[in-house]
């Protein structure tokens, strides 16, 4: 076991010495062909793998990017600079018109109670403010709420990079350094109305993962920038 922790250990360290490639920069490059990918499954009926694809392109192109300098609306007033925050952050896009269900909001709510003082939590919407505020209202005080206005052209190059790119949902796990480490479609998408506890479980658990991957991620790349500058 401590073999394997001091391997990911130095392959983490020579991992975040590494020059970092911005994200925008990353989605530049692969798109393109990432798109074609997904019109050709498209076509050809085979929507599975499109998920395929997604992961793909996530594993091999924009894991350990950068996320590039980040200044969105939040709802309460004012703006979030994405590239001050100095704790870890869970980001999940969504929009008016595509409803989270109710177990995964729950579940998100939990972890950003549980994980307060350790990472923040931040939906952001791709809508106008006034479409929001009612939806907005589903989640409790441990998480920010912040959103694009996609009939402004003010923000254009945050919509084609984080929305036209991915699509929507998306939830990014992004460390204190702004090194995405993961990116992914969030939580389980629910093709029924009836409520279940399980399905609530099933959101914690997935999102409670990829956080916990997060955070151990985050520390280790801490501490190999404190031990570069000893």
């Amino acid at each position: 076991m401590f073999t394997y922790l001091l391997m990911f250990y130095l392959a983490t360290g020579s991992y975040a010495q590494q020059k970092k490639t911005f994200f925008s920069d990353a989605i530049s490059l692969h798109i393109k062909s990432y798109k074609e990918s997904c019109n050709r499954a498209v076509w050809n009926g085979d929507f599975d793998k499109l998920d395929i694809l997604f992961d793909s392109l996530v594993n091999n192109h924009l894991k350990g990017t950068r996320l590039n300098e980040l200044k969105i609306k939040m709802l309460e007033g004012g703006s979030m600079d994405f590239t001050d925050n100095e704790l870890p952050i869970l980001l999940t896009t969504t929009s008016g018109w595509f409803f989270k269900n109710k177990e995964e909001i729950e579940a998100l709510n939990t972890l950003a109670e549980e994980f307060a003082n350790s990472m923040k939590v931040i939906v952001l919407f791709w809508d106008t403010r006034k479409n929001i505020k009612d939806l907005a209202k589903q989640y409790n005080e441990f998480i920010t709420i912040v959103y694009v206005d996609e009939t402004s052209n003010a923000d254009n190059d945050i919509i084609n990079t984080y929305k036209h790119a991915l699509g929507i949902p998306a939830t990014f796990y992004v460390a204190s350094d702004q090194t995405i480490v993961d990116i992914n479609r969030g939580g389980l998408i629910k093709y029924y109305v009836k409520e279940e506890k399980e399905f609530f479980a099933t959101n914690y658990s997935l999102y409670q993962k990829h956080i916990m991957k997060l955070l151990l991620k985050d520390e280790l790349l801490r501490n190999t920038i404190l031990s570069n500058t000893d």
